[in-house]
């Protein structure tokens, strides 16, 4: 990516205004179509290792650039960032995907550059599945987390809206692995150097550090199926 994706974001975060977007949309439009053709790219490459992506339109995988603001406190117009989401069933929520954000700190996540992988605020449901499948299976849960890529991009914990002090009902408080139970996301999030965002190699980058997601998403998906 050009380096301008930094700028325009730091400038568009001090002038979050409709004036200043409209004076500035073709900048905008250059880096979304740039961000674009890196989606696309992703997709192509990384749906090798992960079929259920593969075909996936990047077009439709991009979030608008425009807030929601309906019921916000918040009156800015417009996101401080770009962010793709790469999952089978984009339009549903609480899905196993892989997330890429790159532009101001936002939305609770650090740095520059974000990316992310797992199920994020998934419905009641769905999340007392995947703590019964991590119960019925906890060593093939801890071998995904320990393979050596996974700890070296995305460290030993979830990226999570909120962790239960006591292990969820329906289970023993004194199984050896009850913390792994007490998340209410399952989300891994990995914080990437803004000169890698601007490297020639930074497709490559991206590819390489989802794949070490995969097994994740996968066990995500088998419980929720």
């Amino acid at each position: 990516m050009d380096k301008e994706i930094f700028t325009f974001f730091e400038e568009l975060a001090a002038n979050n205004n409709r004036d200043w977007f409209l004076a500035n949309k073709p900048r905008w439009e250059a880096i979304k179509a740039e961000f674009t053709d890196l989606t696309a790219d992703v997709i192509a490459d990384l749906g090798k290792y992960d079929p259920t992506i593969a075909n996936l339109d990047a077009k439709r995988c991009i979030y608008r650039i425009y807030r929601d603001m309906r019921f916000s406190s918040d009156k800015r117009p417009y996101k401080t960032h770009v962010a793709f989401f790469l999952s089978p069933d984009i339009h549903r929520c609480g899905v196993p995907g892989y997330y890429l954000q790159i532009g101001q700190e936002d939305y609770g996540l650090e740095g520059n550059c974000n990316m992310g992988a797992g199920i994020f605020m998934p419905p009641r449901e769905t999340l007392a599945a995947i703590r019964q499948e991590i119960f019925y299976n906890p060593d093939e849960f801890l071998a995904i987390m320990n393979k050596k890529d996974y700890r070296r991009y995305f460290g030993d914990t979830f990226f999570t809206s909120k962790k239960l002090t006591r292990v969820p009902k329906g289970y023993p408080a004194d199984w050896e692995h009850a913390d792994l139970l007490k998340y209410c996301d399952y989300t891994v999030n990995h914080n990437v150097d803004p000169a890698k965002v601007t490297a020639p190699d930074f497709k490559d980058y991206i590819v390489k550090v989802f794949r070490a997601a995969i097994p994740l998403n996968r066990f995500i998906a088998r419980a929720t199926e």
